[in-house]
């Protein structure tokens, strides 16, 4: 498989406090990709570097071998990223299908994979975005990215504050996605990754703006006992 998305001795700052320190990785085409840590350790910054969303930056992102380091955000989606933060993204005073239609840029908009995953959604396309529960509102803003045909999905904690059930669906639709071809890089706080071993091929763990670990699935039950001593440690916001 080939390297889609590859992030360079990334370092990222708010101001003049530095979040991330160095960070190298990679997510190959087809690939799920799960960066776990603590709150506050840097997760979601890393999300809003790749994006140039309110971060200062120094390093290299590339993009299927192209340098987006420097793009605005709106280039950077153009070209193929997408980006869901953890409230999922939608706007909230209009309809779930006027969502859908925004973000496929025009008015008439395929649903059949919509539909194929996650039928409940017909139910729901005359709902305001801001009517919807909080599992909803997640696969809602999961179906909404992927209508944007990215080469790159950046989802933030997309199972925070839902129940298991409906973790594991929204776990079985990123699943979809990536059987489509999309990469993934999937953010979560680490507590469902019996769950996540079962999607993921890779794993990078994250404490105080550093990647301090890095394994695979398969490798996983042999790292576990390390990965959740690295989880049981804080991390400045």
């Amino acid at each position: 498989m080939n390297d889609v998305l590859n992030v360079v001795n990334l370092d990222a700052f708010y101001g003049k406090a530095q979040i991330l320190f160095g960070l190298n990785f990679s997510v190959k085409k087809g690939e799920i990709v799960s960066l776990i840590g603590r709150n506050g350790v840097g997760k979601t910054t890393l999300l809003k570097a790749i994006m140039n969303i309110s971060v200062s930056k120094r390093g290299k992102v590339f993009l299927n071998g192209h340098d987006i380091t420097s793009l605005p955000t709106h280039a950077i989606a153009s070209k193929g990223i997408a980006y869901m933060p953890d409230y999922a993204g939608l706007i909230p005073g209009v309809s779930v299908l006027d969502n859908f239609r925004l973000a496929f840029g025009k008015k008439s908009v395929d649903l059949d994979f919509a539909y194929q995953v996650y039928p409940e959604v017909k139910s729901l396309l005359d709902r305001r975005a801001d009517s919807l529960s909080g599992g909803e509102r997640k696969i809602v803003g999961l179906l909404r990215t992927f209508l944007m045909n990215p080469s790159v999905l950046l989802v933030d904690e997309p199972t925070e504050g839902v129940s298991p059930i409906i973790a594991s669906r929204i776990y079985s639709i990123i699943t979809r996605m990536k059987e489509s071809g999309l990469s993934v890089l999937l953010v979560e706080q680490g507590i469902r990754y019996k769950i996540l071993s079962q999607i993921a091929e890779r794993f990078l763990v994250m404490v105080n703006g550093k990647i301090v670990l890095e394994t695979t699935s398969d490798r996983l039950g042999q790292e576990i006992d390390q990965i959740r001593k690295y989880l049981a440690v804080g991390g400045e916001t």
